[in-house]
This record gives C-alpha cells, structure tokens and sequence, in this order.
C-alpha cells in the first residue's frame, strides 16, 4: 500500500511483543481507592536504520544512515466510568513523503467510557481497532513486512471488548488522512481474535470510502492475519500476512493554476492493483535478558511489476515482488528498557536495524 503511515504506529505494536506495556511501568501520579487513578508514561528511543535501500519506498531521502530517534510523553486516567489520554510524540518523519525533521506532534487524545473490566470505548483521536494486532505474529522491530492499515486517525469511534478467551474491536473513523496529508475519505476497521495461553490467532479488516477525487486515493479493502504458537517457554513462532485491494487513480485533471506552486487537480480513472505480504517470525529466549529474533518475508505490489498495465514504470532490483529474511537480538537490562540489533538479508530495505529504548 502505498499510503505512507508513521512508523510509530508500526513501533506501538511491537513495543507490547518486546516488553510489557509502557503503561505498566507507569509513573502513577494519584490513585484513589473507587477506582479513579492519573499515570504518567512515555518512551525514549534512539537509533536507526544503517545502509538503508531509498529505492525500497520507505524512506525520506537517499542516504547510508536514516535516524529513528523518538519520544513520546503522556498521560492516562479514569474519572469515574470516563476514560482519557493524551500523548505527546516527538519523531523524526524519516517516512516516504516525509521531511526528515523531528517533530512534535499529538498522537492520542481521546475520552472513553469503560462499561466494566472487559468492555469500552473511546471517542478523539486515537488507535483504529486493527493498529493493536496489524503486525501481531512479528516479533522483530521494523524490518519486516508491513500491513499497511490506517493508524491513528482523528474522528474516530472505537469500541472493544473481551469475552472469555476472545477478543473482538471496531472502529469508524470520519475525513481520514495519510501521514503526507493527502485524503483518504473513511475508514471503517475491526478485528476478532482468540487469545490462549499456548496459541492465538487474530483476524482484522479494514474497508474506507476513497477520496471521491481529491487524492489518488481510492476505495480500499484490506485483510490481515496474525498469529502465535509457544512451542516451549523459551521458543515462539508467529506469522503475519495481507492481502490488499486497493484503488488508485491513473489520470488527473488540472482544475485550478491559480497558484503556480500549488496546482489543484481532480483525480479519475480509478483502477483497483492488488498487493499481498506474508512473514514466517520466531522468538527464541536465551535468557529473561537477552533473546534471539527472526523472520523470513515476502511481500509484492502490483505497481511493481513491469508486466502489470498499472506498473509505475519505475525500476526496481527486485521486480515484481521482494523477499528477505531478519536476524537479530535483543537485550533488556531492565523490564522497561531494550536494546536491539537486527540485520537483513535479501530484498530488504536496510542492512541493518538499531535501536535502544527506555520505557517508563
């Protein structure tokens, strides 16, 4: 998919298949005995992606070294049965179309309502359902195939809930826009899954309107799947696919030169290209210190493929479709910190990955 999502998005999913979760190293600033409580959490993290491929689409700009650096800082609560949260990113927008500065950037600010311990929903800006589960069977950092679901999104609706051993959520979410601001019109997403103490399986789906015109963007559907099996407690094995019907359009129209450095256009001739990716991930644990991560990948988009009459007639080392494989490690000095090396094979977009985070 070719809609350029913030990394971050990608990097919250893995953060919950690395460690535990930021916010159960939460600095909690009050807690009263009905309930209602006010934590403080964030992440900082440095590090990038070293002999890094521009042609692969998933970087900034054409250079050896592209930085990975990122903070976030926020706040969570209850008040009664209200939830709430605000969350500060502060990013280097090192994707394509992006511009290469750090940022600061809100990334969550919602209200909730929790009905009990298993169902709630949440109302801002916010994780579509899908976000939490998109790369669910890897376990590497940000090396891999990448299901290109729609993120964070302001507007958005969300409700999810637990019942036994399944879990299910879904999303609305109204006026979507792609991290480069072009429009993608709504976005409607959810997920089911079973969550067992050896197994686990998660099934997403997402569908949104199109632009109606005012972006290449089309009319979108999009399956994932995710899932994991513990082998043993020291080995995890995951798998991770998609499957992408996608419309984008092939013609535009000039409509207003008013401005000669910001032209208008109406964009037709939509047609529907197909993309597809799948990764074989495995988590092997040495030690609670230190553990060995790997994935093998394959991943293919219509635009690639000189032969297809959607081809972007742009040359690319690996033709039609792309495949690589992830080796890497990681060690956790604490509960709440990691430090990670990966490094690539293949069809990849990096020779290697390397990052070192702090989570409180």
């Amino acid at each position: 998919m070719d809609v350029a999502t913030p990394n971050k998005t990608v990097l919250a999913s893995l953060v919950a298949a690395l460690l535990l979760a930021p916010a159960a190293h939460a600095a909690s600033v009050y807690k009263h005995e009905n309930g209602d409580y006010l934590d403080l959490y964030g992440e900082v993290g440095v590090g990038g992606h070293f002999g890094a491929n521009y042609n692969s689409g998933e970087f900034y700009k054409d250079q050896y070294y592209i930085d990975d650096s990122f903070a976030t800082m926020g706040v969570k609560g209850r008040n009664g049965g209200l939830l709430y949260r605000l969350e500060l990113d502060y990013e280097r927008e090192n994707w394509k179309y992006g511009s290469g500065d750090m940022v600061l950037s809100i990334d969550k600010v919602y209200l909730g309502y929790e009905f009990n311990d298993h169902h709630y929903v949440e109302v801002g800006l916010t994780d579509t359902a899908f976000d939490d589960y998109d790369k669910y069977g890897d376990f590497t950092f940000d090396t891999t195939v990448e299901t290109g679901e729609a993120g964070d999104q302001d507007g958005t609706v969300k409700y999810e809930g637990r019942y036994g051993d399944f879990k299910a959520g879904v999303s609305y979410s109204y006026d979507t826009q792609s991290s480069s601001g072009a429009v993608l019109g709504n976005i409607v997403n959810g997920y089911t899954g079973y969550f067992g103490k050896r197994f686990s399986v998660v099934v997403g789906l997402e569908g949104r309107s199109g632009s109606e015109g005012e972006s290449k963007y089309g009319e979108q559907r999009l399956l994932g799947l995710g899932m994991r099996l513990a082998v043993t407690d020291q080995l995890t094995l995951g798998f991770n696919g998609f499957l992408e019907h996608e419309d984008i359009a092939q013609d535009k129209t000039t409509v207003d030169v008013t401005d000669p450095n910001n032209k208008q256009y109406v964009y037709n001739n939509y047609q529907t290209l197909e993309h597809e990716g799948a990764l074989l991930s495995a988590k092997y644990a040495l030690t609670p210190q230190w553990e060995i991560v790997g994935s093998a990948n394959y991943e293919a988009y219509e635009h690639w493929d000189s032969e297809s009459e959607f081809w972007d007639e742009k040359d690319t080392e690996w033709g039609s479709s792309r495949t690589w494989g992830t080796l890497g490690i990681n060690y956790k000095p604490t509960r709440s910190s990691v430090i990670a090396v990966e490094g690539s094979i293949g069809e990849a977009a990096q020779d290697f990955y390397v990052y070192s985070r702090v989570y409180f």
